[in-house]
């Protein structure tokens, strides 16, 4: 009777032991979701299978990285994946939210929905209170107009350019809002014109053209966006892809004592203008930031030697599809120099959704996927070359 009694107890005792385990690991992993989801999501991935650098995402938006939980207090920058193309969605503190660019160099069906639906996933009110198209290209516009028709905006910042597809003048648009459009130079794409109309005729919307400079800011955050001035309007002619690629607004994010560098397809023509003035208005010769956003996918004409030594950054991120596009970005003269300044380098190409946490003082990547720095030093142009 003894024994029988013993084995019981000793039952018993490794049932209450493997309870208070599976108590102690489900706090362990609701802790690290809500307190530091970075981590949670890398062991998610390593579970699933994401992490795997041998299997790069080639053509757009994947869905290996699961919601990453936004915190109170925290700035979020997701660089979604669109193949080769720009789209970033910021999250601030404060709640609201902003679109800079959606778009596909291919124009692809899939990858729009793919973005549209990860951008559901954080704007879940239907409302977006900032949306910006950085220039005309059509792998920064193709799917605004989609946005547009998706999600009521407040405020829409946009080119000093006319459209001037047929499509506009069938739109019957109202005649003092394209008075506002003072540049002498047109775009003819029917993607350009499509966006063009939806923002003009989006309910409600204040809309700003980018001339001059201006900021964006809310509770503890702010946005610097430096543009071309009117005379640059006036004295630039878009008839060559680097012109049109200049309009590009530079914007710095400042949060918690942090800068992230915005730049759209920003290159050698603007930079220069970008410097001028930034030195002017902080009263500085350089200016110590944190992140950039790597210019027009990694060109060779842009992030320039003077670009770089003037912003001084630690980590950038690339949207870019270095299998998928024929302009072989991003350019290997253009990672040396980041190689050079020890610039750790993040690419969508390689590693899928990229999100950016800006929490207290700190400043955390999370990425769909896993890659080496070894992996994203390499320039497309090497492969090609290699080939």
């Amino acid at each position: 009777m003894a024994t029988k009694s013993n084995s019981k107890n000793k039952k018993g005792l490794l049932l209450i032991i493997a309870v208070v385990l599976v108590i102690v690991i489900a706090a362990v992993v609701i802790g690290l979701y809500f307190g530091a989801p970075e981590i949670f999501e890398k062991g998610l991935n390593f579970i699933t299978g994401n992490g795997d650098p041998s299997t790069p995402d080639s053509g757009g938006s994947g869905e290996g990285l699961p919601p990453v939980v936004i915190t109170e207090g925290e700035l979020q920058i997701h660089m979604i994946d669109v193949g080769q193309g720009d789209c970033i969605l910021i999250l601030f503190p404060d709640g609201k939210e902003m679109l800079i660019d959606c778009a596909n160099y291919n124009n692809s069906g899939d990858i729009m929905e793919e973005a549209l639906a990860y951008i559901d996933t954080y704007v879940t009110d239907g409302q977006i209170d900032y949306l910006m198209l950085t220039h005309c290209d059509s792998d920064h516009v193709y799917f605004m107009d989609e946005v547009l028709a998706e999600y009521d905006v407040d405020n829409i910042y946009m080119p000093n350019v006319m459209a001037s597809h047929a499509s506009v003048a069938e739109a019957n648009l109202d005649d003092e809002k394209l008075a506002w459009f003072t540049d002498p130079d047109d775009v003819d794409t029917k993607c350009y014109a499509d966006f063009f109309i939806a923002a003009l005729t989006e309910p409600e919307a204040n809309i700003r053209l980018n001339i001059g400079d201006f900021t964006l800011e809310g509770e503890g955050w702010q946005i610097d966006f430096f543009c071309y001035d009117q005379e640059d309007w006036d004295d630039t002619r878009l008839n060559n892809a680097e012109a049109k690629n200049a309009i590009s607004p530079i914007g710095i994010l400042f949060y918690n004592g942090k800068k992230v560098v915005l730049t759209g397809d920003s290159n050698e023509i603007n930079e220069p203008k970008f410097i001028a003035k930034a030195k002017a208005k902080y009263r500085v010769e350089t200016l110590d930031c944190d992140v950039l956003k790597v210019g027009h996918h990694g060109s060779a004409t842009s992030s320039t030697e003077s670009f770089l030594n003037f912003i001084k950054v630690e980590d950038c991120f690339i949207s870019c599809n270095a299998d998928g596009n024929t302009f072989k970005h991003p350019r290997q003269a253009t990672l040396d120099r980041f190689i050079a300044r020890g610039v750790m380098i993040y690419r969508t190409d390689l590693m899928g959704n990229i999100v950016i946490s800006i929490k207290d003082t700190e400043i955390s990547f999370i990425t769909e996927k896993e890659a080496t720095q070894e992996q994203a030093q390499v320039g497309a142009d090497k492969v090609a070359d290699a080939a």
